[in-house]
């Protein structure tokens, strides 16, 4: 286990729980996980230990991070749940645990995921759209990867269906180290 590192700010992680994404998408998971908890950031994700999830959560544990998970009830079980996290909060579906997790987090991070990660990281987008969301969002557009959603917010721009600049709502970040300095970044603000 690495050195406990204090932390203090929370940072939430939405990213694939499938174990079938390319091996690249793991390595680069590896990178952000030591690299959050190396400058001192706890981390909040969805609890699962499969896939994007398991690899963030192995990663910062094995670092020393602070993880917690959030997870509806009926996930919580063997071969879902991570068995070694630092705490769990089980809640009773998934609507509750985007509440929660947004909750406990200082700023949010969009990793490579599918539905799952779309529909939790928009339904943040929208609330900060609203004005109920005033934390930073961040894209880690690792290899291009949401390029394709990017292009999909410009047509609605375009047709009038989403009124603020892009850099209102998030950031996009294409490394870690981007990432890092974007966050570093939102608390100097």
């Amino acid at each position: 286990m690495g050195n406990v590192i204090k932390q203090t700010k929370s940072v939430l992680v939405f990213c694939s729980a499938s174990t079938e994404v390319a091996p690249i998408y793991f390595s680069e998971m590896t990178l952000m996980a030591k690299a959050l908890v190396h400058a001192g950031y706890r981390i909040v994700y969805g609890g699962g230990m499969t896939g994007l999830m398991g690899r963030l959560a192995d990663a910062a544990l094995e670092e020393g991070g602070t993880v917690i998970g959030v997870i509806p009830k009926y996930l919580a079980k063997d071969g879902i749940l991570h068995p070694g996290l630092s705490e769990l909060i089980v809640v009773d579906d998934l609507l509750d645990r985007k509440r929660e997790m947004l909750k406990l987090a200082d700023a949010s991070i969009a990793f490579a995921g599918g539905i799952g990660t779309i529909d939790e990281f928009t339904e943040a987008l929208a609330l900060k759209q609203l004005g109920e969301n005033p934390k930073p969002m961040i894209f880690h557009n690792f290899l291009g990867f949401w390029d394709p959603l990017f292009e999909f917010f410009d047509e609605l721009r375009l047709k009038k269906m989403i009124y603020q600049p892009p850099e209102e709502l998030y950031s996009v970040c294409e490394t870690n180290e981007a990432v890092m300095a974007c966050l570093e970044g939102c608390w100097k603000k």
